[in-house]
C-alpha cells in the first residue's frame, strides 16, 4: 500500500537504495523540502508490512506517517526494517504530515540508517527552536503540582484495576 496520498509536488528522486541512508544523506546534501515515500522491501516484493511518508524541511526530516497508521516514533520504528528501499523525493513547499507526526531530527539516521555520522549532521543542521530535549523534562519535572496530579491519577487507576481483578488492598504502600 502506497502512504503517499495525491500531495502533489514534482517527483524529484525515484531509486531503490539498499540503505536508507543514501537518500537521508542526498535530502541533507540538497536541502531537500518536500516529502519522500520510504518502501522497504517488504512492502515494495511481498506487499507486506506498509510503507513510509517522511517529511523534510531544509533537509531535516520533520515528521513521519507510516501507511499502517504510526505517526512519529512510532512510524520510525514501524519503518525500520531490512532494506532495500524505493525511495521517492517529491518537492513540496509544506510537506504534508502534521504535528502529531512530528520526530527527532535524527530520529531517521540513528533508528532506520544506523548512521551516528549522519543523525550528528542532521542534528547539526535542524533549527535551535526544538524544545524536546533535557530542558523540557527539567522544567516538566519541576512542576511539583503536575508531577503530583499524574501520581495521583496513577495510583486511583492502580487501585481501580487491582480492585477489578478482585487484589486486596495493602497498607505496605
Amino acid at each position: 500500500m502506497d502512504v503517499r496520498a495525491d500531495f502533489g509536488g514534482d517527483l524529484t528522486f525515484s531509486r531503490v537504495v539498499a540503505d536508507p541512508g543514501v537518500a537521508l544523506a542526498r535530502a541533507l546534501d540538497e536541502s531537500v523540502t518536500g516529502y519522500a515515500a520510504f518502501v522497504p522491501a517488504d512492502a515494495l516484493l511481498l506487499g507486506e508490512g506498509g510503507d513510509g511518508l517522511v517529511a523534510f524541511e531544509d533537509g531535516v526530516p520533520v515528521g513521519v506517517r507510516h501507511s499502517t497508521g504510526p505517526v512519529g516514533d512510532d512510524a520510525v520504528a514501524a519503518l525500520a526494517l531490512p532494506g532495500p528501499y524505493h525511495v521517492r523525493f517529491y518537492d513540496h513547499t509544506e510537506p504534508p504530515l502534521g504535528p502529531d507526526a512530528a520526530v527527532e531530527p535524527d530520529a531517521l539516521a540513528e533508528r532506520l540508517a544506523g548512521d551516528p555520522a549522519l543523525a550528528e549532521r542532521t542534528r547539526e543542521r535542524a533549527p535551535d527552536t526544538v524544545d524536546t530535549g533535557p530542558d523540557a523534562v527539567t522544567a516538566f519535572l519541576d512542576d511539583d503540582a503536575g508531577v503530583e496530579a499524574i501520581r495521583e491519577r496513577a495510583r486511583a487507576e492502580a487501585e481501580a484495576r487491582a480492585a477489578e481483578l478482585g487484589f486486596e488492598p495493602t497498607d505496605d504502600a
